[in-house]
């Protein structure tokens, strides 16, 4: 009996002394053992997490083996990705795959429209992943993030021209309440009277209203604050006084979470697109929708031929 309860102590002292040594190496990851360890942390974070919110999945419900994509209908829809448009003389960076010279842009259009390709709504989009409608062969989404004024001033036009439709992925607190005087050189947001006047064509849904940008440290690493869940009751509640009250959200630099995924569900949000190369097809789980992002290199007939291989199944 005194062996065994010898052996106990002995079992929970080392348990303790090796939890302590965890603890602290998830606190202090500054080599990259720790740096290991934190992460295998995380990951039993994620489980627990799951185990313990029964009511919470981030993957479709439907079984995708049974969905029957009606012949001559879409098998699955590219969601193109913009940010900044700029003419290509204004182009200081031309390295920034996230600034697209207009000249491109417009050659991308032209490209899209000439080969008989269609946009469809996000509404659309939601219905065609979980199995309600068919979606025209050739369909697809157009998304811009952040909200630059010169989505509104030089892409706007572009998209009225080839009746394309598209959605602004906004961050709340940059919107302007009048528009400055628009120029091409210099950096600037999108106003609340542009929105309303490109509303024809544009949907706006959210890029949170003030938490993108990093400084949420997790083992180590500088991500962003969107994950810090106890921000986000607070950010959603100031984004839709913003009148952005959507159940659609582009992730901040595509971060996401299952701790963040489920208080975005408490909220309403049905559809969350990452920066994940890949199509969306019915079926797909619809809080991590994949995107294509386009640069001022990408041949957009080579992109559209891409398919399963860069579809991740396990999303």
């Amino acid at each position: 009996m005194k062996h065994l309860k010898k052996i106990i102590l002995s079992s929970l002292a080392l348990l303790t002394c090796s939890i302590t040594l965890y603890a602290y190496a998830v606190n202090h990851p500054t080599n990259a053992l720790s740096h290991k360890a934190c992460t295998s942390w995380k990951i039993v974070e994620r489980k627990m997490f799951t185990l313990f919110n029964t009511d919470f999945s981030m993957h479709s419900k439907l079984d995708r083996s049974k969905l029957v994509v009606k012949e001559g209908t879409a098998t699955e829809v590219p969601v193109l990705m913009y940010h900044y448009i700029t003419p290509k003389a204004d182009n200081r960076e031309p390295g920034n795959k996230s600034v697209v010279n207009l000249e491109t842009f417009e050659q991308n259009m032209k490209f899209l429209y000439d080969n008989g390709y269609r946009t469809v709504t996000l509404a659309e989009l939601e219905q065609y992943v979980n199995g309600e409608i068919s979606l025209p062969q050739k369909s697809f989404v157009i998304t811009f993030d952040d909200g630059y004024q010169n989505n509104y001033t030089l892409a706007y036009p572009v998209l009225k021209k080839y009746n394309f439709h598209a959605s602004l992925f906004v961050i709340g607190s940059r919107i302007q309440p009048e528009p400055v005087a628009f120029d091409s050189s210099k950096k600037s947001d999108i106003s609340k009277p542009e929105m309303e006047a490109g509303s024809d064509v544009f949907e706006y849904n959210s890029h949170t209203y003030n938490l993108h940008h990093k400084g949420y440290m997790v083992c180590g690493d500088d991500l962003p604050i969107t994950l810090d869940t106890n921000l986000l009751d607070k950010d959603i509640e100031q984004i839709k006084r913003a009148g952005i009250d959507t159940p659609y959200i582009a992730y901040p630099y595509g971060y996401f979470s299952v701790q963040m995924i489920y208080k975005l569900q408490q909220h309403g949000y049905r559809m969350g697109f990452t920066v994940i190369p890949g199509f969306v097809r019915p079926g797909d789980s619809p809080m991590v929708l994949p995107r294509l992002t386009v640069t001022n290199e990408t041949d957009l007939s080579t992109l559209l031929q891409t398919d399963s291989i860069i579809h991740s199944e396990s999303m």
